[in-house]
């Protein structure tokens, strides 16, 4: 199985350069999902709140892929551009516990959600084997969801990331509904000690699409 890598950046963009932000975004992962092999998916999402608060999503068959994406054409554009629009960056290396999607197509109803869930230490292992049958599932019977990933902090084990994609708001309400999401909170309820979920709007989304996979990519 691929060692999946996945890489949360949590972005300052500067003042009156959020739509120069977008334009550079929007240009680089289309570049990268469609010229690089080992890119799989790109994901760059807004605060809903403060559009000066970007993230961008990304993963890559393997830490050799990522590296071949710095050394490409389209991150060295970004990069370029980057001291002009971006005021502050930080890099959360994550650990791949769930990596599930379809092919993305973002029309104005496509929704996103990311999500820090802390676990108490002790329950690590419940934990996942209840979240990652669920993750599957929902892939699996629901056509709202398009895409569905679970990771680790790497310098935190019980500091889950959800990232997740939905065709509409419909569909996550619905999936919201589903017994095997209900049944996951219910079995995860006192087992968890903060769930915050961070309102972001979806900028651009491009992906492969056909990932699945319910074990873990990396010892962690």
């Amino acid at each position: 199985m691929q060692n999946i890598a996945i890489n949360l950046y949590e972005l300052i963009v500067k003042a009156n350069q959020s739509a120069r932000y977008d334009e550079i975004a929007e240009q680089t992962i289309s570049a990268s999902i469609s010229s690089e092999v080992g890119t799989l998916a790109m994901y760059a999402l807004k605060h809903k709140d403060d559009l000066r608060r970007a993230y961008m999503v990304e993963l890559y068959n393997d830490d050799d892929a990522y590296y071949q994406h710095l050394n490409g054409a389209a991150y060295k554009t970004f990069a370029a551009n980057a001291a002009e629009i971006i005021e502050q960056k930080q890099k959360i290396t994550l650990v791949p516990q769930f990596v599930g999607d379809k092919h993305v197509i973002q029309d104005e109803r496509t929704i996103n959600n990311l999500v820090i869930v802390e676990v108490k230490p002790e329950f690590q292992i419940a934990f996942k084997n209840s979240v990652l049958p669920e993750m599957a599932t929902s892939l699996d019977v629901e056509h709202g969801v398009l895409a569905i990933y679970a990771a680790t902090d790497v310098t935190n084990a019980c500091r889950w990331y959800f990232y997740e994609v939905y065709a509409s708001e419909e569909d996550y309400q619905q999936h919201r509904q589903t017994p095997h999401f209900r049944d996951y909170i219910t079995q995860t309820a006192a087992i968890t000690t903060r769930k915050q979920a961070i309102p972001v709007n979806p900028v651009f989304l491009r992906n492969k699409g056909g990932m699945k996979s319910t074990m873990a990519c990396r010892p962690g």
